[in-house]
């Protein structure tokens, strides 16, 4: 569990997940939530996406905004989910009183042609997890969650690591959750 941003983030079920976006202020910080529980990707790539990275069915990740910027990674995505973006589409258009370019930040700062702040929504997302009563949640939870989720229904290893984007297995495995009733399953495949 993480605690004052040591150990590891906590892997959320799917209603902490609704639920904790349902407690955010607003339909950006949700539309981030939602990028996040998505994609699986990490806040600090989230918040530098630009309309341009924006497909038909997928997210690309430019190799210049992943960790360690060492290549690209796109991540297919759901027409729901798409969806929601383009309500989003539809209100960064209100606000800023034009339809957005190719170039134009997703998620936008307080000052023109810059991006939100990775501690900007965190302190959205903390006020959530406490309306929410979860504890040892922070925004690595929707990565942890995504993977540890795929996992457990299959998945298969290097399927997950690609969607990740982490170089190797092991480094992988660190954020998979394997409980009690993990074990059993496994357990029961060799009666």
């Amino acid at each position: 569990m993480k605690n004052n941003r040591y150990g590891q983030a906590k892997v959320l079920t799917t209603s902490q997940l609704d639920l904790l976006i349902d407690y955010l202020p607003s339909i950006f910080h949700k539309t981030i939530a939602l990028t996040l529980r998505n994609t699986g990707a990490r806040v600090g790539e989230v918040v530098q996406l630009r309309w341009r990275d924006i497909g038909e069915d997928s997210i690309l990740f430019p190799a210049t905004i992943v960790k360690r910027k060492l290549k690209s990674r796109e991540i297919f995505i759901s027409l729901d989910f798409r969806k929601d973006l383009m309500q989003w589409k539809h209100y960064w258009a209100i606000h800023k009183g034009r339809q957005p370019l190719p170039e134009d930040f997703i998620f936008y700062g307080r000052f023109d042609g810059s991006h939100v702040t990775e501690r900007a929504f965190q302190l959205a997302l903390e006020s959530g997890f406490e309306r929410a009563e979860i504890v040892g949640g922070s925004s690595h939870s929707f990565r942890r969650s995504m993977l540890s989720t795929l996992h457990k229904k299959g998945v298969p290893l290097k399927v997950i690591q690609s969607l990740s984007g982490h170089q190797s297995l092991s480094t992988l495995s660190l954020y998979l959750e394997v409980d009690d009733s993990d074990k059993k399953r496994a357990i029961a495949h060799l009666a």
